[in-house]
């Protein structure tokens, strides 16, 4: 399953996360996994980031904490993040492919939130 990934280091890349999720996700944010439904995503898109990212004093995600909200509330997104897709299955809420679509709105909104800062690198 696709998810777009834009590290602190703004580079941003599509991967291919392998069952289970928790776990290759996990691996890319750097530890447990929290799912954030930010308002700066459109509905049903979310960040995964690492769960205890503050405590392991992870640096700034400046793209994440804007998308979060950080200028309203205070409360930064650190680490890198994976973008994902979530929505009701038979098994009840859970991750849903990425739309080739999705992924373009995505990587649009990162130029655009970023100033052009962040930048697209191969698949990792």
């Amino acid at each position: 399953m696709r998810g777009v990934v834009v590290t602190t280091n703004n580079e941003l890349y599509v991967k291919e996360f392998a069952p289970p999720l928790y776990q290759s996700i996990g691996e890319v944010v750097g530890g447990w996994i929290e799912i954030v439904r930010p308002r700066g995503l459109k509905h049903r898109l979310v960040m995964v980031v690492n769960e205890e990212g503050l405590l392991r004093n992870l640096p700034l995600n400046v793209f994440g904490s804007i998308l979060y909200g950080f200028h309203i509330h205070g409360n930064p997104i650190v680490g890198d993040i994976v973008i994902m897709k979530e929505d009701y299955t038979v098994d009840g809420l859970d991750f849903v492919e990425l739309t080739d679509s999705d992924i373009q709105e995505i990587k649009v909104l990162a130029k655009n939130v970023s100033g052009g800062e962040i930048k697209e690198v191969e698949t990792r």
